[in-house]
This record gives structure tokens, sequence and C-alpha cells, in this order.
């Protein structure tokens, strides 16, 4: 199976759940139950949220890391999404940047 399809696959809310149960990690199954609902959605919704936000936020170091978990992996997609929703767990931990970081304006409102 390529990346690219598992991606596809587990950006649908219910094959994401499905593999979500797959993994019976119940901590992890707990955590993502945990973040779904501060966001009101369902464990599958954030399972497949987690995927598309992966896709689409991660960076060159995230995907080398996915690239050697599933190097390594019996089952690549389960991995594959193990991996991805942890790393949005990560991120939704983050504290928020500040307003106006990297800017020059001083925080007056002159944003450049």
């Amino acid at each position: 199976m390529q990346l690219g399809e598992i991606i596809r696959g587990f950006s649908e809310e219910a094959p994401a759940n499905e593999a979500l149960l797959a993994c019976n990690d119940i901590v992890l199954f707990g955590r993502v139950g945990e973040a779904a609902g501060r966001y009101g959605e369902t464990t599958g919704e954030y399972a497949a949220g987690a995927v598309r936000r992966f896709s689409g936020l991660a960076v060159s170091e995230d995907w080398l890391g996915l690239m050697n978990v599933i190097e390594r992996a019996a089952d690549p997609g389960i991995e594959c999404l193990i991996y991805m929703v942890r790393w949005s767990l990560r991120q939704d931990q983050a504290p928020p940047a500040p307003a106006h970081e990297g800017c020059t304006c001083a925080g007056n409102g002159g944003c450049s």
C-alpha cells in the first residue's frame, strides 16, 4: 500500500476510527477522545482531522520521522495513523504563538 492511499483512507472518519480502535491502545484512544471532546468532534473525526492536519502542516522533520516509523512497522497503515494522531495531539497541547511573534510592529498594530 502506498502512503498516499493510507492518507486518503484515514482522512475519512469511519476508516480512521476503525483503525484507531484496531491499535488496541486504550491510553491513545482516551487521549483522542479527550481532545475530540474539546473540539466537539467524535474520535473518528479527530483522527481523520489529525491525518489531514499532518498532511497539510507537517514539516520535513515530521515526515522523516513518519518514514522511519513506517519502515520498521509490521503494519505500516496503523503505525502511520498512530504517528499522525500523536503529532496532532502534541500540536493541540502546544501553547499558541504570541500574537506579534516575528513582526516588527512592537505591538502597535502595524505588523509586517
